[in-house]
């Protein structure tokens, strides 16, 4: 008896109302998402400056806010006319004033802050340097409660500094002062309900002496949404699952049905599976009962695992469906590609690592802050984007390829035996559902990525009003997208048996022909011309 596919069982009526199931909830994913909050949330905060003439920030466990502080300035302008001295130190409370309970959340899941310089803004001031370097000693500390003592997050010894390159420029038609802001520090997990942060610019072996006049600090304060973050886990915790079933089940026909070892196709697929699992693992519960900022480092390497996953199959299916070729199930048919994706895999890989990686352990940590790190930065970006591209090329050509060899073999059906034709037929069907698959997550992510846009668009243009949180919707419904994707991959390309008793006899003479080879092995014997 001839084994098959469960895609190539199913009627074009079956297909169709699976068709709809997939875009109904698609559809509900996106408008969960799209109604809930918006994906991150921004607040400004101006820091105030502090006389620490006690030199208490030189003590890596005493916090610089407004009780500790023994003399607050009120304008650098009056009381400071010259750069800030060593004994300045700039503290900020987020997300508020210290004794508002406003207050973060822990499904905030990670934080971002960006520093803007305020230039003095004096037409007796002039800019000593377009390009000058920002040196600065940072200290992070957090509190459950406004009536806790801050608990040092982040301290470093007085010594350890860290730079940012500035852009400076002058506006000659209204002589204002103008400079690029610059990250300051990223945590990866908001364990605590308020932050105060420290920063002194010291001013000694000529650091910070080409930066114009300071009259104030700024600080944006970014985060995901608890909201969003809720809505995000509630899809993970029911795809992940979902999927672990549906991976449990292909392996399970996959031993019932296929006769010899696991095809190529097949293996990549149990992969596809078991990474989309490790991706929709729902560990953002456990940052809501402990500081965890390595989680960023995991769904970065969760997601470039399943995207190098995915990236393989689409290769060795276009590949394996290509019916020009004699030999086919080896990994070494397709060792460039694939090496092509592993270098651009563990390129990225490594860019985490030294970006994200070693924020772990010190949150002001930026690669982009020196020329070298910035030159390392580049290159691998550039690595691994050459890879793609190649990648890219080389699948496009496949895809010809296969299209031009499946359409010369489907013009000939009517000249081979039924059963071989059925066999036709069923590969020529999980191609173009696979392509057309693909496609159209493809066209959606794109068009998606489009209105999110043409939606901030309107912020440029003073237009705030809207129904829908596009953003929101996007990123949830294409979590949804690939997770859908995926899913019907390991029910569709699930090896079953076939069921025709009246051809039963038949087929078993037909399969004598091709050496009763089973499933979706006969892409191995499809291809012999002598049959055609």
């Amino acid at each position: 008896m001839a084994n098959s596919i469960v895609l190539e069982k199913l009627s074009n009526r079956n297909l169709l109302f699976l068709f709809a199931g997939n875009l109904v909830i698609l559809i509900i994913l996106c408008v969960a998402g799209g109604k809930g909050p918006r994906p991150t949330n921004a607040m400004h905060r101006t820091t105030k400056a502090c006389n620490d003439s006690k030199l208490q920030f030189q003590q890596k466990t005493i916090p610089t806010d407004d009780k500790s502080c023994p003399d607050i300035i009120t304008s650098l302008e009056e009381d400071y006319p010259e750069l800030p001295g060593n004994n300045l130190v700039f503290f900020v409370v987020l997300p508020s004033d210290m004794y508002s309970h406003y207050t973060m959340s822990r499904w905030f899941q990670w934080m971002i802050t960006i520093l803007q310089i305020k230039p003095l803004q004096n037409s007796m001031v002039k800019l000593k340097d377009e390009n000058p370097t920002l040196t600065f000693k940072g200290a992070i500390f957090g509190r459950h409660n406004v009536d806790e003592d801050w608990t040092p997050v982040h301290v470093q010894d007085p010594d350890v500094t860290h730079n940012r390159r500035l852009q400076c420029w002058v506006d000659k038609e209204y002589d204002v002062t103008h400079c690029t802001d610059v990250s300051l520090f990223e945590l990866g997990s908001v364990f605590y309900a308020q932050y105060l942060v420290n920063l002194q610019l010291p001013q000694r072996d000529g650091l910070n002496n080409d930066l114009p006049r300071i009259a104030g600090l700024e600080i944006t304060e970014i985060h995901q949404n608890g909201g969003f973050t809720k809505v995000w886990v509630a899809q993970k915790s029911v795809m992940c699952p979902l999927l672990l079933l549906a991976t449990l089940l292909f392996r399970r026909q996959v031993k019932r049905y296929e006769i010899h070892s696991p095809l190529l196709i097949t293996k990549v697929i149990t992969a596809i599976g078991v990474t989309n699992v490790i991706f929709n693992l729902p560990l953002e519960y456990l940052s809501l009962f402990m500081d965890l900022p390595e989680l960023r480092v995991w769904y970065d390497c969760s997601t470039g695992l399943f995207y190098a996953a995915t990236a393989v199959l689409w290769l060795l299916f276009v590949g394996e469906h290509r019916m020009d070729l004699d030999q086919r199930n080896k990994f070494s048919n397709y060792w460039k590609e694939i090496t092509a994706i592993c270098v651009c895999a563990c390129v990225m890989f490594l860019f985490d690592v030294i970006e994200r990686g070693l924020q772990i352990s010190d949150p002001f940590h930026s690669i982009w802050s020196t020329v070298a790190g910035e030159s390392t930065a580049r290159t691998l970006i550039l690595v691994s984007a050459g890879c793609a591209v190649f990648y890219i090329l080389v699948l496009i050509y496949l895809m010809i390829r296969a299209s031009i060899s499946m359409s010369r073999k489907r013009a000939s059906l009517v000249n081979v035996g039924r059963v071989r034709q059925m066999y036709y037929e069923g590969l020529i069907t999980r191609f173009k559902v696979m392509v057309y698959g693909t496609v159209v997550c493809g066209l959606l992510t794109v068009i998606m990525f489009i209105m999110i846009n043409v939606n901030e668009m309107y912020y440029k243009w003073g237009r705030s009003e809207k129904t829908i949180e596009i953003s929101s919707g996007f990123l949830v419904g294409i979590a949804g997208l690939w997770n859908l994707y995926v899913l019907n991959i390991l029910l569709l390309y699930a090896p079953t048996s076939s069921t025709d008793k009246n051809t039963e006899e038949y087929d078993a003479v037909e399969l004598s022909e091709v050496n009763t080879v089973t499933g979706p092995d006969a892409l191995t014997v499809l291809t012999k011309p002598s049959a055609d």
